[in-house]
């Protein structure tokens, strides 16, 4: 039995509009902590949770060192995304397979670089989708980033450098670092707990600023500004939005497979209950405006928890309850 703990840092995500030309830009210097930890790297891994709100994708940009590597979705009707490896002596492209890409839900997109197996491997939401030209599986071999990248080397978010290929969407939780991981390793859910940057990460976006014009790359601690050509989002606030605002319920798997009781509340408390054996992993409540306040994670064989909501004022909350079998969201009266 465990007994809730109170937890109520917000989340948040960066939301792009390309028709306001947005994007971030972190401008590099030299020997810095891309320069130090990208430049020739061998193994590396690049991940970005994306939610295009656009059926517009073709060739937008979601992440791009300039003249080292990017990735990019494309093509409208087919759904995919591809990664490009910039190099003095010739660009490479690594396309996904096609319907890849879900429009209004969280797709989360991985490179993985194996320089022990000889393979680059791209993951859509957990799965291995490298594909070739015309959407096929297949394989490809090793590529380590450029030694030397020509010219400047910013890091740009929801858009190229050059100003084109803007993204129409949200994006959260951006990790690049210069090991290949094992894909069972990352994070499974956008609502798993945030990275914490190690002595192997190039960049980390956690974007939990929540305000402002800039956002910092755990990495190194410097910042990356928001830019934009439209006077509504100068100030900075069309550019964050509360993850729970973003969940989508149409993708929801409503388990069915637990009980929570009382309901209402008795004494600011309730349990969870699982029925099939299902594994409690995950519990989050947010408040009737969609604004999370509290979220704890549970061990592995957790079958029933008992929750102590002291800290919640009477009213209507919603209690999202993620198991080893899939995710399931109750109306909860705290009286």
């Amino acid at each position: 039995m465990f007994t809730l703990v109170t937890n109520a840092q917000d989340d948040y995500v960066l939301q792009f509009d390309a028709s306001n030309s947005q994007r971030l830009r972190y401008l590099t210097t030299e020997h810095d902590v891309l320069d130090t930890k990208l430049n020739g790297a061998t193994d590396y891994t690049i991940e970005v949770w994306v939610k295009p709100t656009s059926t517009e994708i073709n060739n937008t940009v979601v992440l791009k060192r300039w003249n080292q590597f990017a990735i990019t979705l494309y093509q409208d009707d087919k759904k995919r995304f591809y990664f490009t490896h910039y190099s003095a002596s010739g660009n490479k492209f690594v396309n996904s397979q096609y319907n890849v890409i879900n429009i209004n839900e969280w797709n989360h997109l991985v490179v993985i670089c194996n320089s022990n197996t000889n393979s680059i491997k791209l993951f859509a939401n957990g799965v291995e989708v490298t594909g070739d030209s015309l959407g096929n599986p297949t394989t490809e071999g090793a590529l380590a980033l450029e030694t030397s990248p020509i010219g400047t080397n910013n890091f740009y978010i929801g858009a190229s450098g050059s100003g084109t290929s803007y993204f129409t969407g949200q994006v959260d939780k951006i990790r690049v670092k210069n090991e290949a991981l094992n894909i069972g390793d990352l994070q499974s859910d956008i609502t798993d707990a945030d990275y914490i940057a190690d002595s192997n990460t190039a960049i980390l976006y956690n974007f939990n600023e929540g305000a402002g014009l800039i956002a910092v790359n755990e990495a190194d601690s410097q910042n990356a500004s928001l830019q934009c050509s439209s006077n509504d989002c100068i100030s900075g606030e069309t550019w964050w939005v509360n993850l729970s605002e973003t969940l989508s319920t149409k993708k929801i798997s409503e388990t069915g497979g637990f009980s929570l009781y009382p309901n209402p509340t008795e004494n600011k408390s309730f349990t969870i209950e699982t029925t099939n054996n299902e594994s409690i992993q995950q519990i989050e409540i947010y408040d009737a405006l969609g604004k999370r306040v509290n979220k704890t994670a549970f061990k592995e064989n957790t079958l029933l928890v008992h929750l102590g909501v002291e800290f919640l004022k009477s009213g209507i909350y919603i209690v999202k309850t993620k198991t080893n079998k899939g995710i399931s969201i109750k109306k909860l009266i705290v009286k």
